[in-house]
């Protein structure tokens, strides 16, 4: 593989976008400082858009006030699931099968692993927030989902918190495994987004083998919402040879759809190579390992996370704060810049306003073209995900005869569980056809009608109950019976044609022999028959299973898919409606604001003027102070 040619960490000198130094204005050691500053800064802010009648935009600010005062660094690591997130953790510590990675939606709860004198894990729950001790071979069990169910083991556990000894956690890091969004359970999204709320970073992790969809661009701009600093992660390297395409294509998207990380570092990982390197340290071959460690490409991550990232909460904070602060400063000053126009009596304002009302109006009819649109869109999502489930239905239908063809008394327990997991799979792939296919539709109408953030709505569609919780499968009782029996007649016969064998040879020395030689032939030859009974009786019984679990794919998904697709459809337009109903109001103010100017005297203007002036002096000197302090990476 191409993975294997070279160290990635030499690759990533010549196709990575080199990290850039946190610069906060301010130098080591003056974290108290910084924290401040912007404090100072965010009252300031609050202050002005208070007297301008925002206080929406004020409480947002002074929300942010105070965060920056931690030293530990808490790093989420984010991402759609399937994408290595758990697997980037338990190599980043060095800790082979630490987190669980073996199912489809590894981590259901946040994983917080801390820096501890000795190895520890806590299960915290709704109603014992101080915690409870578990052994680390019970993560999985209280913070994975059952493979079997996809159900929580333990529903009351909100989070797990592990604890190591080691140096990456030590200089000042707390990594916060979430869950994968797009999963199966509903609500993983917004338990992402919680843990986000407290991260002062984050790793969005993607993978090698396909470029970021539009569902990631847009959660990526939702995440970002409040955390500034983020380090893009490539993972499973060492699967997809052609990774190195992947990687240019996603910093051309980041380009495209997220601009303000376009000098975010990139990373591209090998977690195997990296974990086969710590086998290799325990069984002595230290060379080999050093090899693979380098080759692995996370030498230079860990190097960031050390270096850039641990011990610098504090900072990190004040960045984000200025992220949250910036974007508030820009809305003021818009607003006082068409404050100014309207005061000094522009004649092209109140043309420039009425015809962004006259065009808003039109949308907001029931018969806007926009509307049409997403229904044609919607209409042609619809077509493609019911092709998408034929096929899948096809698929799983081709593998289950295979298991029948196959069937045996030792695997109808497996079958069961192979196709239970084939029907989530199944919705799996829908879910995330529908989620990635609605962001797009989504993103490309708020485009069209200038409607940033309508990509960023929250776009779940769990499976359904009664594909959540398929029927067992039902043996009928001659089945049941001859389940043991059945194994027994099978080893029997190869026992008894050696023993009618035996008296074969002893009955041509004897001829008195041949009698119980015949009540011997007999016994096999029913056996034979009895255990091919058996498993005609036990293919029939599989065939039944196979059959109902089907029939209520076939009910339930395309019902399932349907109200999904409409729920979707629904929130966007929605939402749409919802933000252009708020430029309305606003639209309606500026044109009322404009008419009264229009009317004033120049005694009147002249100081209003020199107050919206001032203000905005003032704003675009806070901005400076914001864009000074979220430098570097977020900047």
């Amino acid at each position: 593989m191409v993975a294997e040619s070279a160290p990635l960490g030499a690759e990533a000198k010549l196709t990575v976008v080199p990290a850039m130094a946190l610069d906060t204005g301010a130098g080591p050691g003056d974290a108290d400082e910084i924290v401040g500053r912007v404090d100072r800064m965010l009252g300031q802010v609050a202050a002005i858009a208070r007297n301008l009648g925002d206080d929406a935009a004020a409480g947002l600010v002074e929300a942010q006030a105070g965060e920056g005062t931690a030293h530990t660094a808490r790093v989420a690591v984010v991402g759609e699931k399937k994408r290595g997130k758990s697997s980037l953790v338990n190599a980043l510590l060095r800790r082979p099968g630490l987190l669980p990675v073996d199912v489809d939606i590894a981590t259901s709860v946040h994983i917080s692993v801390y820096a501890a004198d000795r190895d520890q894990a806590w299960r915290i729950d709704e109603d014992d927030p101080a915690g409870r001790e578990i052994e680390l071979a019970q993560i999985g069990e209280y913070a994975a989902l059952d493979p079997d169910n996809l159900e929580m083991r333990h529903p009351g556990v909100r989070e797990v918190a592990v604890g190591l000894p080691d140096p990456l956690l030590r200089a000042g890091v707390t990594l916060v495994d979430t869950p994968g969004v797009g999963g199966l359970a509903s609500g993983h999204a917004a338990l992402t987004l919680a843990a986000l709320a407290r991260a002062d970073a984050l790793l969005f992790v993607v993978n090698g083998g396909s470029e970021l969809t539009a569902s990631e661009c847009a959660f990526l701009a939702q995440a970002t919402e409040r955390v500034a600093t983020v380090v893009f992660v490539l993972t499973q390297t060492d699967k997809y040879p052609r990774w190195r395409d992947v990687l240019v294509r996603n910093q051309e998207l980041i380009i495209e759809h997220a601009r303000q990380f376009t000098d975010a570092p990139w990373f591209p990982v090998s977690s195997r190579m990296r974990l086969d390197a710590v086998r290799a340290y325990q069984a002595g071959d230290a060379a080999r390992a050093r090899e693979l460690d380098q080759r692995s490409g996370f030498p230079a991550l860990v190097e960031v996370l050390e270096g850039r990232i641990a011990g610098r909460a504090a900072e990190l904070g004040a960045v984000n704060a200025a992220w949250v602060a910036r974007r508030v400063i820009s809305k003021l000053i818009a607003g006082q810049e068409q404050r100014l126009r309207s005061l000094a009596q522009d004649p092209g304002l109140a043309t420039e306003l009425a015809r962004q009302r006259a065009l808003l109006n039109d949308c907001r009819r029931d018969h806007a073209v926009w509307r049409r649109t997403l229904a044609d869109r919607f209409a042609g999502l619809n077509r493609d995900l019911w092709q998408l489930y034929q096929r899948q239905l096809a698929d799983l239908q081709l593998t289950a005869d295979r298991w029948i063809a196959d069937v045996g008394t030792a695997t109808v327990t497996q079958i069961a569980h192979d196709l239970d997991a084939g029907v989530q799979a199944l919705w799996a792939d829908l879910e995330s056809g529908a989620r990635q296919g609605g962001a797009t539709i989504a993103a490309d109408i708020a485009a069209q009608l200038n409607a940033g953030g309508i990509g960023t709505l929250a776009m779940d569609m769990p499976a359904p109950d009664e594909l959540r919780q398929l029927p067992g499968i039902q043996l009928t009782e001659e089945t049941a019976k001859a389940g043991a029996a059945g194994l027994l007649a099978r080893h029997y016969q190869g026992v008894a044609m050696t023993m009618f064998a035996g008296h074969l040879v002893l009955a041509a020395v004897n001829p008195l022999l041949l009698l119980p030689a015949g009540v011997l032939l007999g016994r096999v030859l029913y056996a034979e028959s009895k255990a091919k009974e058996d498993a005609a009786r036990l293919r029939a019984d599989v065939q039944r299973h196979v059959r109902a679990v089907i029939t209520r794919v076939g009910v339930e998904a395309p019902r399932a898919l349907q109200d999904g697709l409409e729920a979707l459809r629904c929130d966007i337009e929605d939402a749409m409606t919802a933000r252009m109903n708020a430029r309305a109001s606003e639209l309606e103010s500026a044109i009322a604001r404009g008419k009264r100017d229009l009317q004033a005297s120049e005694e009147e203007l002249a100081p209003q003027r020199s107050a919206a002036e001032q203000v905005l002096r003032q704003l675009r000197g806070l901005l400076g102070q914001a864009d000074r302090i979220g430098g570097g990476w977020a900047a």
